[in-house]
């Protein structure tokens, strides 16, 4: 079997950069933005649905081999693209060259934003040991501090556009490297319905941070306190 030649593996890791950044990191900023804006809803949903996840066997393992191994190398791998892309944006003042760059900068954006999401929510949560029924209100007590003050929620706002933005703008890209989306007109409907796409999730993510910042309140019990109410604290 012959060595792929450095050409080829390049293009392999373009394309896998692409694929990762729709699963399952995408995938993961659609439920993550979802379940979050259950907090709109009441903190009861939100509780119980954070409830059911950090009750998930194994949680950590699936973490870190579908989200956390994904992300750094769809990450450092955008940054080598970046690195060794062209921008020409005083000479090609065409749309897609501005997203194109637009790209490459929130992507920046969000990598150090999840720094500093994971670092204050996540490694927390793992660090004091709080699983299972303790995480929701370890974590509904950690993001109505963050929330409570504006450059909390600064932070969150340009934080979740970045993402929503990235997201949208790379199923387009992605659409068009796997050529799924052949002809100008195909494209434009894509782009339209990306768009949209990016849209919902933004609204989706900045209602959660309204919510968090105008309507901070405690825990509700949990099905497992309502079960043994002498536990409840």
């Amino acid at each position: 079997m012959d060595r792929l030649s450095k050409d080829q593996i390049h293009f392999l890791l373009l394309k896998i950069h692409s694929l990762t950044g729709l699963v399952p990191i995408g995938a993961y900023l659609v439920v993550h933005l979802s379940v979050n804006s259950l907090r709109t809803v009441g903190v009861l949903p939100y509780q119980l649905s954070i409830d059911a996840i950090n009750n998930l066997p194994f949680l950590i393992w699936i973490e870190t081999i579908f989200i956390y191994i994904p992300l750094l190398f769809h990450s450092f791998m955008g940054f080598y693209i970046s690195k060794s892309a062209k921008y020409n944006l005083s000479r090609y003042r065409y749309p897609r060259n501005g997203l194109y760059t637009l790209q490459r900068i929130t992507g920046a954006i969000v990598f150090v934003f999840l720094i500093y999401h994971v670092g204050t929510t996540v490694v927390p949560k793992w660090t004091n040991d709080k699983h299972l029924f303790e995480a929701a209100p370890f974590l509904i007590d950690i993001l109505n501090n963050q929330f409570g003050t504006w450059t909390g929620r600064i932070l969150y706002l340009i934080g979740i556009t970045s993402a929503t933005f990235h997201f949208a703008n790379g199923l387009w890209g992605f659409c068009i490297s796997w050529g799924l989306v052949v002809g100008k007109k195909a494209q434009r409907n894509a782009a339209l319905a990306f768009s949209l796409v990016g849209l919902a999730l933004t609204v989706m993510g900045l209602a959660t941070v309204f919510e968090f910042s105008m309507h901070p309140e405690s825990t509700v019990p949990t099905i497992l306190d309502a079960s043994h109410p002498g536990e409840a604290s």
